[in-house]
């Protein structure tokens, strides 16, 4: 096998799923549990307030990474959605704690989601990979607290040597910030690394903008686009493929 060490996205490349947050009848159940915890919104509001909120954050956050990294853009931050989730409780004069919090977050996801599971191939890909002395890293566009219990659940989280999420760096792929953040963690190398991923922007181009080669695996979650991949890059037709290159 080529590389020393796989990293992988997560959400359409190895976990199949599925949400939906446009119903106007799932907006009605979410009113419904805050409402039942003191935040009376009804399901219109609740939506309103819910998505101004996240650009508010997501401008704010902006605003402080520039600090850092002066040319960052908005596309590029990642917020963390427990503030999202407190503000709306402060709005209705609700103190929320952290337990509420993330009460109401995995609420909000088990009312819009709508199919969870493992892609075929998955558990036997990683197996193979952990069997054949490789590191394998996770580096997902993810709220921690929406996608380690769902990681949990699937029984795939002591397969990485190490887990990456978007809202606890602040930074998103196809961000180069995000893919630092990696490899001078661990100290990896270019050469004997490869990025997996479903999205031809955020996995494909951004880890060869970074310098790393890169697998694409075609789900129905990945983001159209025609054309040729590029150079540096090779598509598979299912995971376990991965184990012949």
């Amino acid at each position: 096998m080529k590389y020393q060490n796989y990293i992988f996205d997560l959400y359409g490349t190895l976990v199949d799923i599925h949400t939906d947050e446009s119903k106007v009848p799932l907006w009605k159940k979410i009113a419904v549990y805050f409402s039942a915890q003191g935040a009376e919104y009804t399901g219109k509001e609740l939506k309103e307030r819910y998505l101004t909120l996240i650009r508010a954050e997501e401008k704010k956050l902006q605003k402080k990474l520039k600090k850092k990294y002066p040319d960052i853009t908005v596309k590029e931050v990642e917020i963390n959605l427990d503030r999202v989730f407190a503000a709306l409780y402060k709005e209705k004069g609700v103190k929320a704690n952290k337990q509420l919090i993330r009460d109401s977050m995995l609420a909000f996801r088990a009312i819009t989601m709508e199919k969870l599971k493992l892609f075929p191939g998955t558990v036997e890909l990683l197996q193979g990979l952990k069997a054949a002395g490789k590191k394998v890293y996770l580096l997902s566009n993810a709220q921690t607290s929406f996608t380690y219990p769902e990681m949990k659940a699937l029984g795939i989280t002591g397969y990485f040597d190490d887990i990456f999420f978007s809202s606890d760096l602040e930074v998103k792929k196809p961000s180069a910030k995000f893919y630092e953040a990696l490899f001078e963690k661990h100290g990896l190398i270019k050469r004997e690394s490869v990025m997996v991923g479903n999205d031809r922007f955020a996995d494909v181009q951004g880890a060869l903008d970074f310098g790393l080669e890169a697998i694409y695996l075609h789900t129905e979650q990945s983001t159209p686009f025609t054309g040729e991949l590029p150079k540096g890059s090779v598509q598979v037709e299912c995971l376990t493929d991965i184990l012949t290159i």
